[in-house]
């Protein structure tokens, strides 16, 4: 088996001759040691009696690095990795080769204004389709980045999010990427709306709906070297709840008083580290063991246990925590949707016909004979790179 990357956890792995090894990122490590180096010389400050006089002392922010993490990856012929990483309110892109992990990275990109969240790599034309956001903003579009150019040629907008763009290896002015709208109303409150897969040429500037259904997402597309639609399929839930104003005169009160206590107990922990809140009679077993059973995936609330005896009892050797509805799904030009695997994560499908997919607890592998191998137990592997 050639060389497999995949995302988990905030780390970027690559799984080769059945062995597993952390890839360092040298654009998430160096930064992550420069905010250390930072905070190291601003020490005086917030340490020692004399900060304590003037109430300046501060405690680590446990959160501080949570969005300083690679984000995605793609390979090149030459055994190269073309990476992007989050860093807080920007990014980076670099070019890494896999036969020296020691060698210099090249830096393709580095925006502190610009966060890359997908892409894929066109290797005829050397370019990058990219799904970006500027800062926190709910919108992302789909723009190109030549690996020669720091130019940025944006090819899609409006008030949607465009993601998980793919280009077509058989046409690469083709790409596929999945698409969902959203509004808001008079009191501010967003809603999503349901994926749908969409195909756009980039010379012509035609755009076309290929799958679209209000009931459900349809998302991460992928085309195999013979033109064959892929993509992943589950049931639509709006993440938007309508209120009732009844309800939330009543709670009003409570609401109240709760954010007052959670805003005094949030100060008191920052500058004494202590909690205004009692807990010698919680049971931390419990309240983690609850936290284990409920997960957010992708802005789903997964339970854990329930799907994975759901996928115990429909037979699968290796049963995942991915429920069954999320469906991976062969699409034919006539409109057919094959269902190839239930309970998936994510998913790659490389030059000789294997399928790989993860669903929440393992990478497995679906080769050409339909046998299925399993590679690694890795826990909400999102992105497999082959």
């Amino acid at each position: 088996m050639s060389s497999l990357l995949y995302l988990s956890n905030q780390e970027l792995y690559q799984l080769q001759d059945q062995k597993t090894q952390t890839i360092d990122c040298h654009a998430v490590s160096q930064y992550k040691k420069n905010v250390q180096e930072i905070k190291q010389r601003k020490q005086w400050k917030t340490m020692g009696a004399g900060a304590q006089f003037m109430g300046a002392v501060t405690h680590d922010d446990p959160y501080e690095l949570a969005h300083v993490f690679p984000v995605d990856a793609v390979l090149t012929e030459d055994q190269q990795m073309i990476y992007a990483a989050r860093l807080q309110d920007g990014c980076a892109i670099y070019i890494k080769s896999l036969l020296d992990l020691q060698q210099p990275e090249t830096l393709v990109l580095r925006n502190n204004e610009f966060i890359a969240h997908h892409f894929d790599y066109d290797a005829q034309k050397k370019r990058l389709i990219i799904s970006a956001s500027q800062g926190h903003g709910l919108e992302r579009h789909l723009c190109i980045l030549g690996l020669d150019s720091s130019r940025i040629q944006y090819v899609t907008e409006g008030e949607c999010q465009d993601e998980h763009a793919c280009f077509d290896p058989q046409n690469s002015d083709i790409v596929y990427y999945d698409s969902c709208g959203f509004a808001s109303d008079h009191q501010g409150n967003v809603t999503i709306g349901p994926k749908e897969i969409c195909r756009l040429n980039l010379k012509t500037g035609e755009l076309e709906t290929i799958i679209s259904d209000p009931r459900y997402d349809y998302y991460k597309p992928r085309v195999n070297k013979s033109g064959q639609l892929y993509f992943l399929k589950r049931p639509y839930k709006s993440q938007y709840q309508r209120s009732n104003p009844i309800k939330d005169i009543v709670l009003a009160p409570f609401r109240i008083i709760r954010a007052v206590i959670s805003w005094l107990d949030f100060f008191t922990q920052r500058y004494t580290g202590e909690s205004l809140k009692s807990t010698s009679g919680t049971n931390p077993a419990k309240a983690r063991r609850k936290s284990e059973e409920e997960l957010f995936v992708e802005g789903n609330l997964i339970k854990v246990e329930k799907a994975l005896k759901q996928n115990q009892s429909a037979g699968e050797k290796f049963a995942g925590v991915i429920p069954r509805n999320w469906e991976l799904i062969q699409y034919s030009t006539s409109g057919e949707q094959k269902v190839l695997k239930r309970g998936v994560l994510g998913y790659a499908l490389d030059k000789q016909g294997v399928v790989y997919y993860s669903n929440g607890k393992y990478l497995l592998a679906v080769m050409s004979d339909h046998t299925e191998q399993m590679l690694v137990e890795a826990k909400l592997i999102h992105k497999i790179i082959c």
